[in-house]
């Protein structure tokens, strides 16, 4: 079977309404383990070592001196967290080296110790000052408790370099180990979590000056927060991330990846969040960009931020689950102060969100992008769709552009905001009028009783659901358009490449991400 083939039966899915209510299938995900990539090197030296019969993580402990080191059952390396935990943070270098099975975390993985600000004289270390946490190509880590997640502290760094034939894997101990967990199951453990030294405008400029920049971030009290927004966090880098998003505090779901005031210096490329439960990846202030993302199964917002958040997201393909997710893309400023600077400015460029506008996800209704709270925003050579929902879902379209609040309408009728070559295939393309009076529709067509000419090459197409109309092939860009009534159009991408995220003859999502090379996940109605 051709890989649009196996596409187009993973979008039917939602076809066998019974069976998707009832988890789709009922047997556990396939295992990503590295035994099934075709080459893996570890050149660590013996860092996971300990000995020919231990190749567990070791390191020194240097406080006592002592060598601490997982246990090896034959297959999986366990640490306790007399080894690492929620109360026991890494202070030294550590690499999580490559085995053929699972290293199981039976506690929090917190790397570098908090600061919290309660003593001034204490300042955050700078990106690299910490300890490093590296994980080899091709492991799998995994945890046993919902509430337990990895955290990477201001000063502290991961180094994530998986490969397209030796991802690196995080995820929940049902999914890893017991190979129970549901295809569209979530809150398995809590997920990633990088605390940076970049600006967030919940800090005040005095604050950042001073010292004074510890914002609290969501899950377990940590801190994050500073004034350099070329900070360093580390490498991720083939990387997949599934089942996460439990409520690791009272009312703090953690999402797939959160970045929390995370430098530019971090390299983020080739990353996948499957099945969380709340949002995919979330920024909150910083500057760092991401480029090929993979958001598949996100039961809330795909892409989200706000406080400040400077950064860009290139390639980033997003497909809801049938009967869940949220938004494509959730964008604010800062909640409750609008104005507060310096302003979100998020560009996304050559995204495919095809939504399954769904009206009763455990977040609310399934739609494309929303922009509010005063956050500036580019979006560029983009395809929104909701084609699949209404010709295999049966359902009707909803809303697949939305700009929310008086500030945020107020920058983009200035042309402080903008879109570029966007393909907009929907039922209800875009919803709500500026403060002019202009609808949104005439803001991005750029047809209103003001001129845009910030808003240029955007196409429209409301009959998403006529057999004529071609954007998508599967999940793939289209090797050619065609309209409601057949006629071939083009768009021309802003970057010089392709519209949409991802092509039939550039398939950087190919061998290293879950759920869409894996042939036993493609669903029959």
């Amino acid at each position: 079977m051709t890989r649009t083939g196996k596409t187009l039966r993973f979008l039917v899915a939602g076809l066998c309404a019974a069976a998707l209510a009832a988890g789709c299938g009922g047997g556990g995900d396939v295992e990503i383990s590295a035994d099934n990539n075709s080459v893996v090197n570890d050149n660590s030296t013996n860092t996971g070592g300990g000995g020919s019969n231990n190749p567990c993580a070791n390191y020194t402990d240097p406080a006592t001196n002592t060598l601490r080191q997982g246990s090896f059952d034959g297959s999986n390396c366990n640490y306790t967290s007399d080894f690492v935990g929620e109360n026991n943070p890494l202070t030294v270098d550590l690499t999580i080296p490559f085995i053929s099975g699972v290293h199981i975390f039976e506690d929090s993985l917190f790397v570098g110790e908090n600061v919290d600000g309660t003593d001034p004289s204490v300042v955050p270390p700078a990106g690299g000052q910490g300890p490093t946490l590296r994980i080899r190509a091709g492991a799998t880590l995994a945890w046993t408790q919902a509430n337990d997640y990895l955290l990477v502290n201001r000063g502290s760094q991961i180094i994530a370099e998986g490969s397209p034939t030796a991802p690196i894997t995080l995820t929940g101990f049902s999914d890893a180990v017991l190979g129970s967990a549901g295809q569209f199951q979530t809150q398995l453990w809590g997920g990633l979590v990088l605390n940076g030294n970049g600006i967030t405008n919940k800090c005040s400029d005095t604050q950042r000056a001073n010292n004074g920049c510890h914002v609290v971030s969501e899950g377990k009290p940590s801190n994050y927060g500073g004034d350099d927004n070329a900070d360093n966090s580390g490498v991720l880098q083939y990387v997949v991330v599934k089942h996460a998003g439990f409520e690791v505090a009272p009312g703090d779901e953690l999402n797939g990846i959160t970045f929390n005031a995370v430098g530019s210096g971090t390299t983020v490329n080739n990353v996948q969040v499957y099945a969380t439960y709340d949002d995919g990846v979330e920024f909150f202030g910083g500057a760092v960009s991401v480029s090929n993302l993979v958001a598949l199964y996100v039961q809330d917002d795909s892409i989200d931020w706000a406080d400040g958040w400077v950064g860009s997201v290139d390639r980033a393909l997003i497909i809801h689950a049938p009967n869940e997710g949220q938004r494509c893309i959730e964008a604010d400023n800062q909640d409750p102060d609008f104005n507060a600077l310096p302003l979100s400015n998020g560009t996304v460029r050559n995204m495919t969100c095809i939504i399954s506008a769904n009206d009763n996800g455990i977040h609310g209704d399934a739609e494309g992008p929303l922009l509010r709270r005063g956050t500036l925003f580019a979006i560029e050579d983009s395809i929104i769709y909701d084609g699949y929902a209404r010709t295999l879902l049966s359902r009707s379209g909803n809303e697949c552009f939305e700009i929310d609040d008086s500030e945020t309408r107020d920058r983009a009728q200035a042309g402080d905001s903008s879109v570029k070559s966007n393909l907009i295939v929907c039922e209800e393309p875009a919803v709500d009028n500026l403060n002019n009076g202009d609808s949104v529709l005439q803001w991005v067509l750029n047809t209103g009783t003001t001129p845009y000419p910030a808003n240029t090459n955007n196409r429209v197409i409301t009959d998403s659901a006529n057999p004529n109309v071609v954007v998508l092939d599967g999940f793939y860009t289209a090797p050619a358009f065609a309209d409601e009534t057949g006629t071939a159009f083009t768009v021309t991408a802003e970057g010089g490449g392709i519209i949409g995220a991802v092509s039939a003859d550039d398939d950087w999502t190919e061998n290293w991400t879950f759920g869409l090379n894996d042939p036993s996940l493609w669903i029959l109605p």
